[in-house]
């Protein structure tokens, strides 16, 4: 059911890259009583998140064509990881140059497995020590437009770090740019999460090292990215998500994890 939220090509994009495709994991995948069991734990631990996942992506592609469709020329993606959409998309618009950013390491698999293409640029950087808008001024000067993409990375953030990374989006998008980034919504009790989901989630995610540092009301979400040069003009959660990306696809009554949002935001005008 879920396959029909897949990007074409995207499967076999990931299934080039032997971090993705190899090791004891990559093999049972391609097993069903394996994806079964996942399926399982998914519907035990935290219902609707593999859905949300891929709403979220596919969400996420729709603005980043609309954006191409109005005439931006540049796509930066921060903290990409092995998402295929830069890879995809920069054979379909060979006049825009895609940009990915993320940790030295992914970098060199990604361009040792699959990666090539003229407008497709893949930089190595510890997102933990050095910033985006440092890093993309290196490889070039910061001159046109750009759709700055930032997905499943603010939660992983300290506050500070977040509002340093959102004014170089900013910086970055430019005049007539925009921004896109995910955020986990802080309720009302100040807690961090999706809702319903286990307590060992927490206890699994405390222990990976991905403890979930910040989150945002959405009441305040506004006056917070005035601070970083941005102004929010779309947000998307799981209804908005239902009615945009699942009911298309005939899916309106999957269910969806609730919790995170995503937000498409412009450079605000000095």
């Amino acid at each position: 059911m879920l396959r029909k939220l897949l990007p074409g090509g995207s499967v076999k994009i990931l299934g080039s890259v032997p971090e993705v495709s190899g090791g004891a994991f990559g093999m049972l995948c391609r097993f069903t009583p394996f994806r079964w069991m996942c399926g399982l734990i998914e519907r035990i631990a935290l219902p609707g998140i593999a859905a949300h996942y891929l709403a979220r992506k596919a969400w996420i592609e729709r603005e980043v064509r609309n954006a191409l469709a109005d005439g931006l020329r540049r796509v930066l993606v921060i903290g990409a990881g092995f998402d295929p959409l830069a890879a995809r998309l920069s054979s379909e618009y060979p006049e825009v140059d895609f940009i990915e950013l993320d940790h030295p390491a992914t970098q060199k698999e990604k361009a040792r497995s699959l990666f090539s293409g003229n407008n497709l640029h893949l930089l190595g950087v510890d997102l933990g020590h050095e910033s985006p808008l440092g890093a993309f001024r290196e490889a070039g000067p910061v001159a046109e437009p750009a759709m700055v993409v930032a997905e499943g990375l603010t939660m992983y953030l300290r506050e500070e770090r977040v509002i340093r990374l959102l004014r170089d989006a900013a910086i970055l998008a430019g005049d007539g740019g925009r921004v896109l980034f995910s955020f986990m919504e802080r309720r009302d009790d100040g807690s961090i999460g999706f809702q319903g989901q286990s307590a060992w989630v927490r206890r699994w995610l405390d222990a990976c090292g991905e403890s979930f540092l910040w989150g945002m009301e959405l009441t305040r979400i506004g006056s917070f990215l005035a601070k970083c040069g941005l102004a929010p003009s779309e947000m998307a959660g799981a209804e908005i998500l239902r009615r945009d990306v699942l009911k298309p696809n005939g899916l309106h009554a999957l269910r969806l994890a609730q919790g995170e949002w995503l937000c498409l935001a412009t450079p605000k005008r000095p």
